[in-house]
């Protein structure tokens, strides 16, 4: 069985805006396992960029802890620590890059931030990481603007795996793409990790293109985890309400979907729910409905 990499243990990340209190993150509890990719699957706004950022430490805390490899990393003295090892591809390839520096100069920045090499050995393992990538080092001296966007996000990929971190979160990186060039990213992401051994965590929205590369889901709204499993327990037998209208805005144009709210109290989804009962006034503890497979619903009693 795979050792657990990173967990979170009652993460709370809350702002303020307006005079009110947004609970970006109410008490999250995750794990991600050594060299499989776990995916964490929501709504824009649920908290998904959120946690992401949380566990990065571009914000802090405002409860709970978080542990690399058994580490407490929560507090700011393990920055150094948290940039060696976990890294971070975002949405927009474009943005995510100097669009002053040619391919070279950004991954050689990136190179040089933990090893310390020539020009030359930087060069080759650059042409290396660019291999892995699936990039010819013919667009070593082109900018981003001379590149598509597969090709820019291919790039922001290997920028992130050159200094082999063993943790890669990857956030919507396929959501700015077209259909095909997005079914490339998935199809080396899973090359990757199979070469590499590296663990990903995998953001999106979108389930249909999560079960073409998770082992396991996390299911998140507003701030919550509702429910959580292996890939294939979680998709055959889906069994939160907010789970099911997840698949099925993915693969089906649905007519009508409730809009999104939240509660004060009790079940975050249940202005949203069905199946809504009396009982989700209250609070739900994680429950195993089968083994491996937890949902946060008091329809499981």
């Amino acid at each position: 069985m795979q050792k657990d990499i990173l967990t979170t243990n009652n993460l709370k990340v809350h702002f303020t805006q307006k005079g009110q209190v947004v609970k970006a993150l109410d008490g999250v509890d995750i794990f991600l396992r050594e060299g499989i990719t776990t995916s964490l699957a929501g709504e824009s706004g649920c908290g998904k960029t959120t946690l992401a950022r949380a566990i990065l430490r571009f914000y802090r805390p405002n409860q709970g802890n978080i542990y690399f490899k058994d580490k407490d990393i929560t507090h700011k003295s393990n920055e150094k620590l948290i940039r060696k090892n976990i890294q971070i591809v975002f949405q927009n390839p474009f943005s995510s890059v100097d669009p002053r520096f040619t391919v070279l100069k950004t991954l050689k920045e990136a190179l040089m931030v933990f090893r310390n090499v020539s020009d030359g050995e930087a060069e080759d393992i650059i042409i290396e990481t660019l291999k892995e990538v699936e990039l010819s080092s013919d667009i070593l001296h082109r900018y981003p603007h001379q590149l598509s966007g597969g090709q820019v996000q291919r790039v922001c990929i290997g920028r992130a795996l050159i200094n082999k971190p063993p943790l890669v979160i990857l956030d919507e990186p396929t959501s700015s793409l077209d259909i095909t060039t997005a079914s490339k990213i998935i199809e080396l992401l899973n090359k990757l990790q199979d070469h590499l051994g590296v663990t990903f965590l995998f953001i999106s929205h979108n389930l249909r293109v999560l079960r073409k590369i998770s082992d396991y889901c996390f299911i998140m709204y507003y701030g919550k985890i509702v429910e959580h499993g292996p890939k294939d327990l979680v998709y055959k037998n889906p069994l939160h309400p907010y789970t099911k209208l997840l698949i099925e805005a993915s693969y089906y144009k649905l007519k009508h979907i409730p809009e999104p709210t939240i509660s004060a109290s009790g079940c975050p989804f249940k202005e949203r729910c069905p199946s809504r009962m009396a009982e989700c006034d209250n609070e739900c503890p994680m429950k195993e409905f089968e083994p491996g497979h937890f949902v946060f619903c008091h329809i499981y009693k």
